[in-house]
């Protein structure tokens, strides 16, 4: 795992050292650097030691006739079975790195070389014979990688900040993405905070084309499919053997390897693979609290159930969360506004395990994949219940807005969301339904917003219009929810907060031929009966204890709506009174005001909202005003 950066001639003194500093977190062990005498063209390299430690391993690493380039990010886990299929007379390895396999793959197949890689990576490949760039990023979009193109040149690198050093793009804010982010708690991709500066989206690649200085393709190289089974007992012997497969796979390491074990059967699950395929026990690491408030989340039994089941070396890390307000220094690492709190724990529980170990495993995307989250079930009501005449909506939620919110948990607000969101569009129900602000809110809380901004809604729409005509409802949305919530928010602060750690994350789940079947499955083979994960509970029932399989799903949260009440509603006092915000011109302080006041008498559950403003607030500062 490291960090990647480059930039297009010409090429100033020190320029590729400068961006390859600003991403020094993510690659403790070594950097490297390479500029081409006869090309316009540095590459930059941050590394984090993994897969052949020596220095052979060094980037950016190049073929047999130095014709070929690379820096890269992440891992390939198939790399090994790509190597075998190399013709040996062809091609001389100088390295037992998977990143050189990229390379000799290149030599013989082209672009093509990319639909064959398994893993988690984003990378940088230079052809010096054709005079193009590739720029490619992972089937899930697990690791990232941002770009523009300024002043003739193309700029780009693992973390914006690599971008901004580079001194050749002045930074501006993209309305747009700041409206978005208002209702997702995130910038969506392709967009980021910065106009003009992008995210390459999952599963796409880019082609730069050093003589003309222009993008000379973009295409997207791997899709799901549009395949369906109806034979559940086939699925689930398939799963079964392709998930052991993914975590044998992502079992390869030269340097300590351990996993995150929550109470959920997604990490179970996980850990029990694990167990069952190493000769030595497996480390495990579980994040427990002694917050008040926090008892709701604390998932210590369920871990522990697993941690003597299969005899692992288990560490149970008690983390301190009596200064959340440290939350918004984070930002940093993100180079944008980003509203999930779950940062914060992400962040605590990766910087506590690389203290042990420097590759973890994780259960993520498990939910997106088999149903498992709360919004699923009503997904068919949803559909259903879009249909009710308006004045009954609004007479129920009249209703509801006389129940005081319960803040240790959102269901009310779900309930809300739900009424409040029926719409017979299924892009803006479901914004309504699961995000936050829809567009007369942000009316009221962003001063100035321009007219010509489009709702939120339609990057939802984006999505669902690409997707197989045939698929039910419920898989239509839990592939919305890959394509955005999961790469854009939940491996979004699982990379940037693991590597500000310098840990490297792993997510079996995410093995691009795990997505591929779970979509082949029918919706009511994920959620049957009101269970949810029915058909990854049935391939596993004999690997997880019954207590496990059956424990309600809890969360990986913080008690934000007590912090809003309370340590967090003081920044509004101390950094935003109302002088400060007039003049930044960017919030109504009135409507402000009323939702803290809200918030503050239990009459509406306001934390996120707050909470977005707080972190869009320390990224301006930061950013923005410097």
């Amino acid at each position: 795992m490291c960090g990647i950066c480059g930039i297009t001639g010409p090429i100033e003194d020190g320029v590729i050292e400068r961006m390859t500093g600003t991403i020094a977190h993510r690659g403790p062990d070594d950097s490297g650097a390479m500029s081409f005498p006869d090309a316009p063209l540095a590459l930059g390299h941050r590394r984090l030691s993994i897969i052949d430690l020596s220095p052979r391993g060094r980037q950016p690493m190049t073929n047999e006739t130095g014709r070929l380039w690379i820096t890269f990010n992440g891992e390939i886990f198939n790399y090994r079975e790509l190597k075998s299929r190399l013709d040996p007379a062809r091609h001389t390895f100088a390295s037992e790195t998977d990143t050189e396999v990229i390379l000799h793959l290149y030599e013989e197949r082209g672009v093509d070389a990319f639909r064959l890689l398994n893993g988690m990576f984003a990378f940088a490949l230079y052809d010096a014979d054709s005079g193009r760039l590739h720029l490619v990023r992972d089937q899930l979009g697990i690791k990232p990688l941002y770009y523009t193109c300024a002043q003739g040149r193309l700029v780009f690198g693992s973390e914006i900040k690599a971008i901004l050093a580079a001194g050749v793009y002045t930074p501006e804010m993209d309305r747009q993405a700041a409206s978005d982010y208002f209702s997702f708690l995130y910038v969506p991709a392709p967009a980021t905070i910065f106009r003009g500066i992008r995210h390459l989206p999952p599963a796409h690649r880019l082609e730069y084309d050093l003589k003309s200085r222009s993008i000379a393709c973009m295409e997207r190289y791997w899709s799901v499919g549009d395949r369906v089974s109806s034979d559940a007992e086939e699925l689930r012997e398939e799963l079964r053997d392709l998930l052991a497969d993914a975590v044998e796979k992502q079992m390869i390491s030269d340097v300590p390897l351990g996993a995150f074990l929550s109470g959920g059967i997604d990490s179970n699950i996980i850990v029990g693979l694990m167990a069952r395929q190493s000769s030595q026990r497996v480390r495990t690491f579980t994040v427990v609290f002694d917050e008040p408030g926090m008892d709701y989340y604390d998932e210590r039994a369920e871990a522990r159930r697993i941690a003597e089941r299969f005899s692992t070396d288990h560490t149970e890390l008690t983390v301190d969360l009596g200064r959340p307000e440290e939350m918004l220094d984070l930002v940093e690492y993100f180079d944008q506004p980003f509203g999930n709190a779950t940062l914060w724990l992400t962040y605590l529980l990766s910087r506590e395990t690389r203290r042990s170990v420097t590759v973890a495993l994780s259960g993520a995307g498990g939910d997106e994949l088999f149903g498992g989250y709360p919004r699923y079930r009503a997904v068919e009501a949803a559909r259903l219940l879009r249909w009710i005449p308006r004045p009954f909506a609004r007479a129920a939620l009249g209703a509801l807005a006389l129940w005081p919110d319960d803040f240790t948990d959102r269901r009310l607000h779900r309930v809300r969301a739900l009424l409040d969101g029926l719409d017979p569009d299924p892009a803006r129900q479901y914004l309504r339904w699961v995000y936050y602000l829809d567009e007369e809110r942000k009316d009221r809380l962003l001063v100035n917003r321009n007219g010509s901004l489009r709702a939120s809604h339609e990057v939802l729409r984006e999505h669902l219009d690409r997707l197989p005509k045939g698929w039910d409802d419920g898989n239509r949305f839990s592939y919305l929810d890959v394509e955005t919530f999961l790469a854009d928010n939940l491996l979004e602060y699982s990379d940037k907060m693991s590597m500000a750690s310098a840990l490297e994350l792993r997510v079996p789940y995410l093995d691009p031929r795990v997505v591929e079947l779970a979509f082949r499955a029918p919706f009511a083979f994920k959620r049957r009966r009101g269970e949810s994960k029915w058909l990854l509970r049935r391939a596993f029932a004999d690997l997880i204890p019954e207590e496990n399989l059956r424990a309600p799903k809890k969360g990986f949260n913080v008690p934000l709506g007590a912090w809003m009440r309370t340590k967090l509603d003081r920044y509004f006092d101390e950094l935003m009174p109302r002088e400060y915000v007039v003049k930044e011109g960017i919030f109504d302080y009135d409507y402000l005001a009323q939702l803290r006041e809200e918030h503050r008498r239990g009459r509406r559950d306001n934390a996120y909202e707050l909470f977005a403003v707080l972190m869009f607030d320390a990224w301006y500062r930061r950013y923005a005003r410097g």
